[in-house]
């Protein structure tokens, strides 16, 4: 299944557009695959709804990523871990169909160590916003954005502030394991969120 969503990455036509700007910044950041794919499973251009995280996790970081771990190469709900897995259920409760959404961070490249992710701090948020933009404008559609976690709330309020981009916005809880465990109601106040962004989108 790997397989075949990593040989999809720059032929669906829905995210080809987005995969092709990733190997463009690949490029510029001379790293390998610290930026994953996104997801040829996903919404890709035709997203109405953006799920925004901080930045890419481990298990989403490529085989050739220097001093990363290997994971799926692919920013997916489909991945394996509890966060990737905790969006997964959320959204998929709250009636919002995969093929509608696309799943980013703030900061599309992976930081910290082979051991250890560290979280994005102001620089990096505000010297990602400009790829965040680029993002933004393949992405047509777009109706409602997610941003889900303190970090991904400040940049994406970085972004509104600096391109006041004419969707909804609606933030809530970072959806890992560690959040879950030392707040009883994030779950549910997650999934209160995103039903009110399918509500929004009329798609139950």
């Amino acid at each position: 299944m790997l397989r075949d969503r990593l040989n999809a990455v720059r032929t669906e036509p829905a995210v080809r557009p987005l995969n092709d700007w990733v190997e463009k910044l690949r490029g510029q950041l001379g790293d390998g695959e610290a930026v994953p794919w996104f997801d040829p499973a996903s919404g890709g251009v035709g997203a109405r709804s953006l799920f925004l995280l901080e930045a890419p996790g481990r298990k989403s970081m490529g085989a050739e990523a220097e001093l990363r771990r290997t994971g799926s190469g692919i920013i997916s709900v489909d991945n394996d871990d509890q966060t990737a897995q905790n969006c997964w259920t959320l959204r998929a409760e709250a009636g919002l169909p995969y093929r509608e959404s696309v799943h980013w961070n703030v900061v599309p490249w992976y930081l910290g160590t082979a051991d250890r992710i560290a979280a994005p701090g102001r620089t990096e948020i505000q010297r990602a916003a400009p790829f965040l933009h680029e993002v933004i404008t393949m992405l047509p559609a777009l109706e409602v954005v997610v941003p889900m976690g303190r970090k991904a709330q400040a940049g994406w309020a970085t972004y509104q502030e600096r391109y006041a981009p004419k969707v909804h916005t609606l933030p809530t809880w970072h959806p890992s394991p560690r959040v879950f465990a030392s707040r009883r109601s994030a779950r549910q106040e997650i999934l209160q969120t995103l039903q009110e962004a399918s509500r929004l989108l009329d798609t139950t």
